[in-house]
């Protein structure tokens, strides 16, 4: 039900008041640049009830109005005049307190108003040249009663300096001329030869070559008689009317442009009357009618209503009776398909809507696609609920599984150390090297079981941290004591080049070794017997910087990219040469950038690998969390 509070009649007659005001502005002779300042003050009032801050205008390179800081959004239309943009003009309004029905009123107003404004610059331009037109009539006139004179022969006795320069012919070169030689006229010819004629004025347009190019000449001849009906002289004007008929062709271009645009249109558009009639359209099935039976107008009824469904063109009444736009869905019975209607009134002078017009448009495919998003959208939204379902048995299970393997697991950790120490008995040579391997094995499959768990809790944010001041020397230490034997076992050169003064990092003592010795287990897994680790630190700005260089066999380019994705394993075959689940690098990455760091590799295949870890280093003990 639409509002009919006072404040909205008020606001409705206001506009209607504002509109007739604005339609006023263009039934005037104002200038050009005061038609525009007056619409750019008018125009808010006649927007209402959109909220509308003001209007800038911009004609022929002159700004009207407040400038436009950026505060508000605006909608624009361009002014167009004989097919160019001559400018344009903007409404500044509230996005927040708009609808979109009120968005669209304020746009068709602004669209109407532009197309006026284009109209009548368009008028004026023409104006223009008429109004130069009358100034050469009325030059001619006041010099010369016409702008030639000939004698009972046809020959010319007097001219003006508007026909000299007309033709680009001085005086002298005119005068004795016949003016058939200038008026191609036969009807002057005629007059000519038989000396009596009626005094009718002879009429021609034609076309004169000059050095200066072509022109476009129109002429009136009017012969003198004598009382007997004799021919005894003549008088002639002749009006250079080039620019007229190209003035003339840039308006039937316009039209043709204009009514060509219509046409092509693929939404349907009607222009009705009152009663409801066909004024013109650009449907392609109406062409099937005479066009006795277009001029007529053939009821919309008559073409579009289906069945008894008269209700389809309600919306359209109720723009004639309220004066405003309106719109309605329509589903065909027949077909099911659906169009959307939207009517807009054309207001006469006195401000009543005598036509309307109706844009139709089939939005069925719209309306499908809409419904199978929604439903797309819903079955998303219960997969999501599934997923996270699973995510959180998968989160349970490894939580279990932990739990169930670290408790046999501590137990063949535990005794597995007791017998390779020789706690528990002598052992021989053979025995010792089974047990080193039991233990290297047991401490391998605990760090697969922390990294599985670290990557599943890290993945929901419910890791803990605990930071506080580390000495990076120290973390270091701890790290190669743990890569120590490896080293040894692959006879490995390390070369370290980390001075003792490096200041101290905001770290978690428990993760950040977690990140060197992976790092540092990577370079020495990569590498061949008797390489070389190089491992370095510098202060750069307020990071260390560190790097672990391996003379390894390298990452190519394709795999660089992806080297800190979760499960990838450059050589992931059944048969790899080198162990590993893909989630090392991937938990460093995490782990280095919870301390606000970056990590990234730089590698050649075949040529060894470089690992950059940048830390921050502590600037203020104070702002420490733990």
């Amino acid at each position: 039900m639409e509002d009919c509070t006072p404040n909205t009649q008020e606001r409705a007659i206001g506009n209607q008041f504002a509109l007739l005001k604005i339609i006023s502005f263009f039934n005037s002779s104002l200038p050009v640049h005061s038609l525009t300042s007056m619409l750019v003050r008018s125009l808010p009032e006649a927007m209402l009830p959109l909220q509308v801050y003001g209007v800038i205008a911009k004609i022929d390179g002159k700004i009207y109005g407040s400038t436009d800081n950026g505060q508000y959004p605006s909608i624009s239309v361009d002014v167009v005049v004989h097919g160019k943009i001559r400018g344009y003009m903007s409404a500044l309004y509230s996005k927040d307190r708009q609808s979109s029905e009120q968005w669209a009123q304020a746009h068709e107003i602004l669209s109407v108003v532009c197309g006026l404004l284009g109209n009548s610059i368009e008028k004026r331009d023409l104006e223009k040249i008429s109004l130069e037109n009358a100034r050469r009539y009325s030059a001619l006139f006041h010099n010369c009663p016409a702008g030639l004179f000939t004698d009972k022969k046809g020959i010319i006795v007097h001219c003006n300096h508007e026909l000299t320069k007309i033709l680009n012919m001085p005086e002298n070169k005119i005068l004795g001329l016949q003016v058939t030689a200038l008026i191609d006229n036969e009807n002057i010819r005629k007059t000519l030869s038989f000396h009596k004629m009626s005094p009718v004025p002879l009429k021609t347009e034609f076309e004169k070559d000059l050095k200066k190019g072509p022109i476009k000449l129109r002429s009136i001849y009017l012969p003198e008689l004598t009382a007997e009906g004799e021919l005894k002289g003549g008088l002639g004007i002749i009006e250079d009317i080039t620019k007229i008929e190209e003035a003339e062709h840039v308006q039937q271009q316009q039209k043709k442009l204009l009514v060509n645009t219509f046409n092509a249109i693929n939404d349907l558009i009607l222009v009705l009357d009152r009663d409801l009639r066909i004024v013109t359209s650009n449907w392609k099935g109406y062409e099937h009618l005479s066009e006795e039976e277009k001029q007529n107008h053939p009821h919309r009824y008559e073409m579009f209503v289906h069945g008894n469904d008269s209700c389809e063109s309600c919306h359209v009444l109720e723009a004639f009776a309220t004066g405003l736009p309106k719109e309605a869905l329509w589903t065909n019975p027949a077909d099911g398909s659906i169009k959307e209607m939207k009517a807009y009134p054309i207001f006469d002078d006195e401000g009543q809507a005598i036509m309307v017009v109706e844009h139709l448009r089939d939005i069925t495919v719209i309306k499908r696609s809409e419904e199978n998003l929604k439903k797309a959208n819903e079955e998303l939204a219960k997969a999501y609920e599934e997923l996270k379902s699973l995510d959180k048995l998968k989160n349970e299970l490894l939580s279990n599984l932990q739990h169930e393997i670290n408790t046999p697991l501590t137990s063949i950790k535990g005794f597995s150390e007791l017998v390779h120490d020789e706690n528990l008995g002598p052992l021989n040579s053979d025995q010792k090297k089974a047990m080193q391997r039991v233990v290297e094995k047991t401490k391998q499959l605990q760090m697969v079981l922390d990294s599985l768990l670290f990557v599943s809790t890290a993945t929901h944010g419910a890791i803990k941290y605990n930071f506080d001041r580390l000495p990076l020397s120290n973390m270091i230490s701890i790290s190669l004591d743990i890569v120590n034997e490896k080293l040894k076992s692959k006879r490995l050169t390390l070369e370290t080049n980390v001075p003792l003064d490096l200041p101290e990092i905001v770290g978690d003592a428990e993760y950040l070794p977690r990140v060197f010795v992976h790092i540092l287990d990577n370079a020495i897994k990569f590498s061949n017997d008797g390489g070389k680790v190089t491992l370095s630190g510098m202060l750069e700005n307020d990071f260390v910087h560190l790097t672990i260089i391996d003379t390894g066999i390298g990452i190519s380019k394709e795999d660089l990219k992806k080297v800190f994705q979760m499960f990838v394993q450059l050589d992931g075959s059944s048969t790899r040469n080198y162990g590993g689940n893909g989630l090392g690098l991937f938990m460093c990455k995490i782990i280095i950038e919870e301390h606000k760091g970056k990590i990234w590799i730089d590698s050649e295949e075949g040529k060894g690998t470089t690992v950059h870890i940048l830390l921050p280093k502590c600037i203020n003990p104070s702002r420490i969390h733990k």
